[in-house]
């Protein structure tokens, strides 16, 4: 019997992304770059109408946090949204960076200020994480969903490379913890009085940041189909997270504050900088071809 059903029928795999489904991204990454510019605007940066029960050293942390907020997450979640209204590819690739850095951030924001009482705050910044992380869920399921470029062994090997670099910095970092935990030595001294900010961070760099990781690595290495989507998020995640660190550091710095260090603004920074590399480059990869499906 002859197959009579329409030709797009036949070929588009069922689980496709659909060319409505990603123009509808959009607007969610716009939503999320301007709930970003609004908490910025409210928050110590602005107007200064949130609450944020935080010792004086955290405070200056959170304005260094918000100025790379406001230079380097947004703008990257713009473009990526009017990508994905413009129906080119990369958007969904290009948005996992921020919303991952979203997500990671204000999870924080929630979980590390030592309320005791009910705060419009606190709703602002649920909301925020919750729909960074669909959003940043959403992203990744197009992207694994795109066909990924052929890369080179040596290619792949120096990715390998790095994201192994990537999880020995992380993990270097927390080396103090896992000695302190053997002699029940306290915690950084800017985090004695909200220690919940700090157990968050540990958690989620070394609970979720180095198995996600280790994860990519293991993926690139084995030229997994979701390889090249992993390489792009994580490389785009720390672009944008040491930059964060480095701008809380400088702030310290700037504003005399007790627990600053130069030492830690220099290492920082140059992790900055080290970091910049590789994801300039997958972005100028991503925005190539973008521009060239036009």
């Amino acid at each position: 019997m002859t197959d009579v059903r329409p030709a797009a029928a036949a070929t588009t795999p069922p689980h496709a992304p659909t060319r409505h489904s990603g123009r509808a991204l959009g607007p969610v990454l716009l939503v999320i770059a301007a709930a970003l510019v609004l908490n910025s605007a409210l928050g110590p940066l602005g107007a200064d109408v949130l609450a944020y029960p935080l010792p004086d050293s955290l405070l200056n942390q959170l304005l260094g946090l918000e100025l790379v907020t406001l230079a380097l997450v947004v703008p990257t979640l713009v473009t990526a949204a009017v990508l994905a209204l413009h129906d080119r590819p990369g958007a969904a690739v290009l948005a996992l960076g921020p919303t991952g850095y979203t997500a990671y951030m204000f999870v924080q924001y929630v979980v590390g200020p030592e309320r005791l009482a009910y705060s419009p705050t606190v709703v602002l910044h649920l909301a925020i994480a919750t729909l960074a992380g669909v959003a940043g869920v959403w992203c990744w399921c197009r992207a694994v969903a795109a066909p990924g470029r052929r890369i080179s062994d040596r290619t792949r090997h120096a990715r390998v490379a790095w994201l192994v670099l990537l999880v020995t910095f992380v993990v270097a970092r927390y080396l103090p913890v896992l000695a302190g935990s053997v002699t029940a030595s306290p915690i950084p001294a800017e985090y004695a009085e909200a220690p919940a900010f700090y157990w968050s961070i540990v958690l989620l760099d070394l609970g979720v940041v180095v198995p996600l990781a280790v994860a990519a690595a293991v993926a690139v290495g084995r030229d997994r189909p979701a390889a090249e989507a992993a390489w792009f998020a994580v490389v785009s995640w720390f672009a944008l997270v040491p930059p964060s660190v480095a701008a809380m550091a400088a702030v310290m710095v700037i504003r005399d504050d007790p627990h600053a260090s130069v030492t830690t603004l220099v290492i920082t920074t140059a992790a900055s900088l080290a970091c910049a590399v590789p994801a300039l480059r997958a972005g100028r990869s991503v925005l190539r071809r973008a521009m060239a499906a036009s």
